[in-house]
């Protein structure tokens, strides 16, 4: 059984502060890049209201935010409100029952893009920290 929760955060920790300097700004910076990206993918297959009084659009409203981690961790949100103040993206993405009792079919749009870039961005943070090692060792 795969591990999970708090033992992999802790592992994670004593990685980053391992890490020298340049290879933790690099790795940061690359994340970042890749955070952005991701959104940009996200906003770019998020379904668009059709009502002007639907409350925000969630293509509009999909950015990054510096994550738990400090500066070499990101995450990218939606946080799109309703006309009655609630959340929408979740029931954008997964479906949801309309107030007149018809069902709404699930729009996905995060879910995939991360599936989808999850081997590429850790790909390319690896290979940025590696560059930032050659780089400081003189290679």
């Amino acid at each position: 059984m795969a591990k999970g929760g708090l033992e992999n955060v802790e592992r994670l920790m004593r990685k980053l502060n391992r890490m020298t300097p340049a290879v933790r700004k690099a790795a940061g910076q690359e994340a970042f890049m890749q955070a952005e990206d991701m959104a940009a993918q996200m906003r770019r297959i998020a379904p668009q209201a059709k009502e002007e009084n639907d409350g925000e659009k969630v293509r509009d409203h999909i950015h990054v935010e510096e994550g738990r981690l400090g500066d070499v961790s990101y995450v990218v949100i939606s946080d799109a409100k309703d006309a009655k103040g609630r959340a929408k993206a979740a029931r954008v993405e997964l479906g949801h029952k309309a107030p007149d009792g018809t069902h709404v079919a699930a729009s996905p749009s995060f879910y995939p893009v991360v599936r989808a870039s999850q081997k590429r961005v850790k790909r390319r943070i690896t290979a940025a920290m590696r560059k930032a090692l050659r780089k400081e060792a003189g290679l």
